[in-house]
């Protein structure tokens, strides 16, 4: 994908530019060129090719402007200088942190990415996006406290995350627990926290997000689900950079107030988002399928299901799927 960026890049800066133009300026030939232009035609990027003048790019696109990011940054008080990286292509911007090999200067790293090849959901599923139209970062940080006590960090990052979305005036945005904003048209945007052990019982998180900003419709049909895109929701214009600026000192702030206080203080509002609410939902816990009434999170961030014998089940891992109505139980609203 290397090329594909530089290919974008190019053209953008440069107009219509010849395929063995661009070949000499990449240092590859011209028939690798003629397939990278296909496969970016692939995922719908506008290349037009008409004789005599050369590929061209129809349509304007918003590249990581790594000296703007560092300004907005800088003028927020938290850039570490050497502690930001925006990348062409990473494989996972989580895998990079997570890997980095001096731990001591790993608080606060942030990496950012115009494209990750092998981006990370949750429980081994594969994140795809394509180039140049999405926010893919991830942000490491210390805790002062042991791995045990980052339940519900994800929960509380979701709704940072959402409450930032909602500035672009996209108000219909909901949390599925744990880690996911959606809205009627899919999944917008997702979270993945990593762990890492560390001596004196402290221990680093590694924080991934990633927000569908203008996916073409092949996202969808290679998913198999629905995907929303932010541009096609909001009120105002989006701007990538800035938008990743805000996103970046919302991620320091939360995670210095979850190292101070934990969930706790976030239940209430991130309940008021719970996109179970008023369902019957069913989750697995351990070996067992249990079925109820979605109740919400607690202080620890695990899920309550209230059992049809009154039991309250406590989900901390897996997965909740709304299900049908009990015959007398109607649901109050459907996602």
């Amino acid at each position: 994908m290397k090329h594909h960026i530089e290919i974008l890049r190019f053209l953008q800066n440069n107009g219509s530019v010849s395929g063995r133009e661009l070949a000499r300026q990449l240092g590859i030939s011209v028939s690798a060129v003629d397939n990278c232009v296909r496969a970016l035609r692939d995922w719908e990027f506008g290349i037009s090719d008409l004789p005599g003048t050369g590929y061209q790019l129809t349509e304007s696109l918003q590249f990581v402007d790594e000296n703007r990011l560092r300004e907005e940054l800088r003028s927020k008080g938290l850039l570490i200088e050497d502690r930001l990286e925006v990348l062409g292509e990473v494989d996972s911007t989580s895998e990079r942190l997570l890997e980095w090999p001096d731990r001591d200067i790993l608080h606060g790293r942030t990496c950012v990415t115009e494209f990750q090849s092998q981006g990370r959901g949750r429980r081994g599923r594969t994140w795809l996006g394509v180039p140049c139209r999405n926010i893919m970062l991830s942000m490491a940080w210390q805790m002062d406290r042991t791995a045990k006590r980052v339940g519900g960090l994800s929960l509380s990052v979701g709704l940072t995350l959402l409450r930032r979305l909602r500035t672009f005036g996209v108000e219909s945005l909901q949390l599925k627990w744990p880690n996911d904003i959606v809205c009627d048209h899919g999944k917008l945007a997702g979270i993945l926290v990593d762990v890492l052990s560390g001596p004196d019982h402290r221990c680093t998180v590694v924080v991934g997000i990633g927000v569908n900003l203008k996916n073409p419709a092949v996202i969808t049909n290679r998913l198999d689900r629905l995907v929303a895109n932010l541009v096609d929701l909001c009120a105002v214009p989006v701007d990538r950079t800035r938008l990743i600026a805000l996103i970046i000192a919302d991620l320091s702030r939360t995670l210095e107030t979850f190292d101070r206080n934990g969930f706790s203080g976030d239940v209430e509002a991130w309940n008021a988002c719970d996109a179970y609410a008023g369902l019957r939902v069913r989750a697995k816990i351990d070996n067992r399928t249990v079925e109820g009434d979605a109740l919400g999170v607690d202080t620890s961030g695990a899920y309550q299901v209230r059992l049809d014998d009154h039991r309250v089940e406590s989900i901390v891992t897996g997965e909740i799927i709304p299900q049908p109505a009990a015959p007398d139980k109607p649901n109050s609203e459907t996602v």
